[in-house]
């Protein structure tokens, strides 16, 4: 009978411990991602630039998903939800099927790290969130120079990334700027009156400083 018990106490203990370690690559993946995100974070507000943008985009999208995939594989979301008293009793979380004390403890402080890096990966996933809905970083971010407006003046271009835009929107899809440039609402380039020539009475443009025809200068 003792035997019996030993034996049925050893096979809980290798049953829990088996539903404990259950996902533990994905849980490994969890943290290396919150380490990298929580590097890359800093040096994105630091220095914003669109690949670093992007690279704070992918990681916090990517661990949102892979911890919200740990939770679901961890916990019966229905059965918690409606009677979290029955599922935590159950005998995949009573320790009590564990006989020996250092199990139990190893049992306790291993949920006590999935449940800490849970709610960290929730905090760094809020913070890569919010350094990518950072108006400022991003157009920072996207800054570009000599945008040339589109020759369709039904369409427009963002001021801050050159993302081409119906002359509708009112924010750039991409950097959220509400300066554009385009053909419609540009000013043409003021045109300089002919300059005759004293000598030969010829028209010139008027930002010439020779005479096309005879090569007097143009006063």
């Amino acid at each position: 009978m003792a035997t019996l018990l030993s034996d049925l106490y050893l096979y809980n203990t290798n049953r829990i411990f088996t539903d404990l370690f259950d996902g533990f690559f994905i849980f490994t993946a969890i943290i290396v991602i919150m380490i990298i995100l929580g590097c890359c974070i800093p040096r994105y507000k630091k220095t914003p630039t669109a690949r670093k943008r992007n690279t704070v985009k992918k990681l916090t999208i990517s661990l949102n998903v892979i911890s919200a995939f740990f939770l679901v594989l961890k916990i019966n979301i229905l059965s918690f939800l409606f009677n979290p008293y029955t599922y935590l009793t159950t005998s995949k979380f009573d320790i009590s099927n564990i006989e020996d004390p250092a199990a139990q403890m190893t049992y306790i402080i291993v949920y006590a790290v999935y449940i800490v890096s849970l709610i960290a990966s929730v905090v760094i996933c809020v913070m890569g969130y919010r350094a990518i809905c950072d108006k400022n970083l991003t157009q920072t971010a996207y800054r570009q120079h000599n945008i040339i407006a589109p020759a369709n003046p039904q369409f427009k271009a963002c001021a801050v990334c050159g993302i081409i835009v119906p002359q509708h929107s009112r924010r750039c899809p991409r950097c959220s700027s509400e300066e554009f440039i385009s053909s419609a609402n540009q000013p043409l380039p003021e045109k300089k009156e002919s300059i005759v020539c004293p000598s030969c009475n010829i028209a010139n443009p008027g930002n010439a400083s020779f005479c096309h025809r005879c090569g007097n200068k143009l006063n």
